[in-house]
């Protein structure tokens, strides 16, 4: 293993003599959730090519910071199998750097900031680096971010692929805006669309935190959520899950929740399970419009305490192909188009709950109500179609640009309405 001038090289610990976190599913009032079940309903992550170009191995946390400072462009950092625990943010900052755990096992490299001790910054950071990509590895107790992207220094096309962010409690994913701040753009607006986060991707990640958050904040235990970025463009979110994504009242924010000018970004092929918000393109505060031209389509949605798709302050955005399960069926907006939402459409949708749609935004093909027995298990997020689900046969209309389901199988036409498309017999 390569090491610097004076560097220790003691290992880092192996998992099989650390206590990890034990699961805390079993706090009063919370029922426990199967997350391999869960994880098994998505699709599962193609290993990742071999390396290309110069190989820096590492072992022990020292070794991976002094790695990731000294490392020269197109590096990849092989993160060997082991607990890394973490003092500060691990930061990436030259270009077509790769952070990967060997092996392609997420479970067996784990970056650890031991919960907690008034830590709110994150894991790994990304600062002034272009075509970063992150994968194989887990980010574990962190009070702050898993992996944060500072685009008010520079990071176009960063990846993050087979991650699994585990009890984040702030965000799993975080991107701010490139000024700091989410005032309008004004006289910057040239600098501020010059560094915003252009062509990322997050695909194949786990999202998971044990119990609600139970840590302070300024919003009395409900500021944590799982990708929260703004200013994207071009971006793809897709085959990841989510699970118990909640605040300590209920009001954690979105699984997926993008806002403050975001453009053209797919959302798609998503599990999400007992989180307290699910797909969330914008909310009431921020300056407008929060997405222009998004698409959510294809996920599977398992509502929590708020809305499972909240589209607030959108332009010419699309919600298609989804299937939702609100809590009751009587549960308030569990697809809510507000605030000026325009253009765009709710498309060919199952939900089971409730629907409200701006008269801006056009509708067609969904199906809303009473969907009880309709899905094989909605406990596990499983809501491919049984045989009651007659209502939803045949009932959307053809989209051009959906032309496959939740599975990679081609529709009909015309299309069943939902995520899932019946197996062609």
């Amino acid at each position: 293993m390569p090491t610097g001038k004076g560097q220790e090289t003691v290992k880092c610990t192996p998992i099989a003599a650390v206590m990890l976190t034990a699961p805390a599913w079993a706090v009063a009032g919370e029922a426990k959730m199967d997350v391999a079940a869960i994880q098994e309903v998505a699709a599962q992550a193609p290993p990742l090519p071999r390396p290309e170009g110069p190989v820096a191995r590492v072992g022990t946390a020292r070794a991976l910071y002094e790695a990731a400072r000294t490392c020269k462009p197109g590096t990849t950092i092989l993160l060997a199998a082991g607990v890394y625990v973490l003092d500060r943010p691990v930061v990436v900052s030259a270009d077509r750097v790769s952070l990967r755990g060997a092996g392609g096992d997420r479970e067996k490299v784990i970056l650890d900031r031991r919960g907690g001790r008034g830590r709110r910054d994150a894991c790994v950071l990304v600062a002034g680096a272009d075509d970063v990509l992150i994968a194989d590895l887990t980010c574990r107790d962190c009070d702050g971010h898993g992996v944060q992207i500072a685009p008010h220094v520079g990071a176009q096309r960063t990846r993050i692929y087979n991650v699994k962010f585990h009890n984040i409690w702030t965000r799993g994913v975080k991107g701010s805006h490139p000024k700091y701040g989410h005032e309008p753009i004004g006289a910057d607006r040239e600098e501020i669309l010059r560094k915003r986060p252009t062509g990322g991707e997050v695909r194949h990640c786990l999202f998971v935190n044990d119990h609600r958050k139970r840590l302070d904040d300024p919003y009395h235990g409900d500021y944590v959520g799982g990708i929260d970025m703004m200013w994207l463009k071009d971006w793809v979110i897709a085959d990841n899950v989510f699970v118990g994504i909640r605040g300590r009242n209920g009001g954690g924010r979105g699984a997926i929740f993008l806002w403050v000018h975001c453009e053209d970004v797919m959302v798609e092929r998503n599990v999400i399970v007992n989180c307290d918000r699910g797909i969330c393109f914008g909310n009431p505060s921020g300056s407008r419009p929060h997405m222009t031209r998004g698409l959510a389509r294809n996920n599977f949605v398992v509502g929590g305490a708020g809305k499972a798709i909240e589209m607030c302050r959108t332009v010419d955005t699309r919600v298609c192909h989804n299937t939702v399960v609100a809590r009751s069926v009587k549960h308030p907006r569990s697809v809510h188009f507000f605030q000026g939402s325009k253009g765009g459409g709710s498309y060919n949708n199952i939900v089971h709950g409730r629907v409200d749609v701006e008269a801006g935004v056009a509708s067609g093909g969904n199906v809303v109500g009473d969907c009880t027995g309709w899905f094989v298990n909605r406990a596990v997020g499983d809501l491919h179609l049984t045989a009651k689900a007659v209502r939803a046969f045949g009932a959307g209309r053809p989209l051009k640009d959906i032309r496959r389901d939740f599975d990679g199988q081609e529709r009909r036409s015309p299309p069943d309405a939902g995520a899932d498309e019946r197996p062609v017999r």
